[in-house]
């Protein structure tokens, strides 16, 4: 159960743990904030709270080893999932602890308003990092944060400080999309205190994260175009119509949520990641009739669904946290001939590595750990599940890190698109913590749910691989470092 321990950092005496009220939360919450230093490795000069919510174990009999929740974004807050997982039946036998990463919600956010209060929608519609405001956020948040100092391994040492103050041993992680990356970082840095991790929607370490949205988000477009091709033969060719005439310069008029409208013209990397990101949750049958009707002319509809998406995203991120990460992690290790390379054949191009390349000109860089893109070989249990569909972690992704885990099961969803969905993947990850273990772990819920869309799966070999890929890894593997 929750201890508070004494550490190096005196000031960490005059918080605990209190009960608090948060919405949505089931069941009794305690909030903190623990102070740390910005900048760890002169353990001088500005101190930062990382805000703490604690949902503690609902059994008398509760088990010691906590479970931390590392969120995805980058730039979104663990405590995000406080009402989720206040029902989620891991906690009943065991604390759930998230920490909102330095720079996210409570922890000296680096929020960016990088669109406007109300949005600017021509501004949506042109680029995900418009140059201009990406700098005056800069200039902002240089008063109050080194903006070099809100990297993944800081945060996770971050993480690591948290539990020993807590007072925990060993915990379990829950990583979901950058959070996976995040998760494997700690693992790296702190693997004597990991007793087993969960890891949904799986980023490999030796990933620069933007280099593959293009292609991850192209392959989730050609299995749309395949799952739908008894209704729209030849929605391939629609999706190339309807790029060409955004190419050309098409003004469509769109409007928020306040009824605000204005006439844009959209870029063709703001309607694509608009698609992708809407690919996230969506099961793409609405998706493909827009595409459709855009391919005639009539182009609003899908462009307001890719503009709603992408305000939706951005409006749950800290942006300033995004590019602390993305400009110092991913930016700078993709040259132009990758990039070129990776983005081949899709609709996209590298319009959106370019557009990311040009805001991180504008934002300083933080030292990374020379192994940071090194793969993570570890024998801690690793239950990895991943969807199929998913348009920026695709379960290929996932197999390059189980390769490495000699401990690991990789779990493939055929109707889930970022991450694993429904009672079945609760149900699994619930069962692995508690066993702590991936062998015998009963999978055979991800067939029952698979059955409704063999379509998608049409790439796997064979027919009960169009159900479920699962691969269990018995012995160690070695890749390349």
């Amino acid at each position: 159960m929750l201890i508070i321990a004494s550490v190096s950092l005196a000031a960490a005496q005059q918080t605990r743990p209190a009960p608090c009220r948060i919405p949505g939360v089931e069941g009794p919450a305690l909030c903190a904030a623990y102070p740390v230093w910005e900048n760890r490795a002169s353990a001088a000069g500005r101190r930062i709270d990382l805000h703490v919510v604690i949902l503690p174990a609902l059994r008398k009999d509760h088990a010691p080893d906590p479970l931390f929740l590392l969120h995805g974004g980058p730039g979104a807050p663990a405590t995000e999932f406080a009402a989720f997982y206040s029902r989620h039946p891991v906690r009943d036998r065991r604390d759930i602890v998230m920490i909102d990463q330095r720079g996210t919600g409570r922890s000296n956010p680096l929020d960016c308003d990088l669109y406007g209060d109300p949005p600017d929608l021509r501004r949506v519609m042109t680029s995900q990092f418009p140059v201009d405001q990406v700098r005056a956020c800069r200039e902002r948040l240089e008063q109050s944060a080194d903006l070099t100092q809100y990297t993944t391994a800081i945060a996770m040492d971050d993480v690591d400080e948290v539990r020993q103050w807590l007072g925990y041993g060993r915990i379990n992680l829950w990583g979901g999309s950058y959070g996976t990356f995040a998760a494997q970082v700690y693992m790296r840095r702190h693997e004597p205190a990991v007793r087993a991790v969960v890891l949904e929607a799986v980023l490999p370490a030796d990933e620069p994260a933007i280099l593959h949205h293009a292609s991850a988000g192209q392959r989730a477009i050609d299995l749309l175009i395949e799952r739908t091709r008894s209704s729209y033969p030849y929605l391939r060719d629609d999706f190339a119509a309807m790029f060409e005439l955004i190419r050309r310069g098409a003004e469509v008029r769109v409007h928020d949520r306040g009824g605000r409208v204005a006439a844009v013209r959209p870029s063709v990397e703001a309607v694509f990641e608009g698609i992708r990101h809407r690919l996230y949750t969506d099961t793409g049958d609405t998706l493909a009739a827009l595409v459709h009707r855009a391919a005639t002319g009539d182009l609003a509809p899908i462009v307001q669904a890719a503009l709603d998406a992408q305000i939706a995203i951005d409006s749950r991120l800290s942006m300033g946290l995004n590019l602390s990460v993305t400009c110092s992690e991913d930016v700078p290790f993709i040259v132009p001939e990758m990039a070129a390379r990776e983005t081949a054949g899709t609709f996209l191009g590298d319009l959106r590595i370019r557009d990311q390349q040009a805001a991180c000109a504008q934002w300083p860089r933080g030292d990374v750990p020379a192994d940071l893109h090194v793969p993570v070989h570890s024998a801690v249990p690793v239950l990895l599940m991943s969807g199929y569909r998913d348009p920026v972690t695709p379960p290929a992704f996932a197999e390059r890190v189980a390769a490495q885990l000699p401990n690991s099961l990789h779990v493939v969803f055929p109707d889930a698109s970022h991450g694993s969905r429904g009672e079945c993947g609760r149900d699994l990850m619930t069962s692995f913590l508690e066993r702590g273990s991936v062998r015998g772990l009963d999978t055979s819920c991800v067939a029952r749910r698979g059955v409704s869309l063999p379509l998608i799966a049409a790439g796997f070999a064979t027919a009960i691989a169009a159900i479920v890929l699962i691969r269990y890894l018995r012995a160690p593997r070695h890749g390349r470092a």
